[in-house]
């Protein structure tokens, strides 16, 4: 692993209960109904880098049924006490304990930023494997840095690796996705520099 993307870990492992009071109750809503509304009620879903399970209970109660995880040890344990009854687990989406095509659908935004460019193709590529039909949603921060430094509150300095809109676009297009689209959005930390871009495609069943 780059040392860049475990130093990114630690620092959001550490601060994972701030992490979580701060970030509740902000959340992309409605990226969750449209996620939700392509997946279907019902749909068992894949939460890549849940981190402490920020997006379970929205997308719960969209209709889903959430399978959740991250590489963080601490923020699954705070996962666990809000969500005891909800399947969560300490995993690297890079190698996930799952079939090939076991999801409806594979929400993961702001995950794959934390890889070195050269790595993102083979990571969504697991995605991919595990992915059956439905919705794929990611996020990256628009750009063309590789691991660069960045101030995540309360976690401190991370380093994330930036995406121009036609990279996106190709990343999605390659692993077999359709229907991808691509959409520009303020950061919500009100960051000086930063904006997002959402990424979404579809596997048609």
């Amino acid at each position: 692993m780059d040392p860049r993307t475990r130093q990114s870990i630690e620092a959001y492992d550490a601060a994972a209960e701030a992490y979580q009071q701060r970030w509740w109750r902000e959340r992309p809503l409605d990226a969750v109904r449209a996620f939700s509304r392509l997946a279907g009620r019902g749909a068992t879903v894949l939460d890549a880098a849940s981190g402490p399970a920020l997006d379970v209970r929205p997308l719960r109660d969209a209709g889903l049924v959430v399978v959740a995880g991250d590489r963080a040890p601490r923020a699954m344990a705070i996962a666990a006490t809000l969500h005891p009854k909800k399947p969560l687990a300490v995993w690297d989406f890079r190698r996930l304990p799952f079939a090939d095509a076991t999801f409806g659908g594979v929400w993961a935004p702001a995950a794959l930023q934390h890889l070195p460019r050269g790595e993102m193709r083979a990571a969504l590529g697991e995605l991919r494997r595990v992915h059956a039909c439905g919705p794929v949603f990611v996020s990256f921060p628009e750009g063309r840095g590789d691991l660069d430094p960045l101030e995540d509150p309360p976690a401190g300095e991370v380093h994330v690796t930036r995406v121009s809109e036609d990279e996106l676009r190709a990343l999605l297009l390659d692993q077999g996705y359709r229907e991808v689209e691509v959409e520009r959005r303020a950061d919500p930390a009100r960051r000086p520099g930063v904006r997002w871009l959402y990424g979404w495609g579809r596997l048609l069943a």
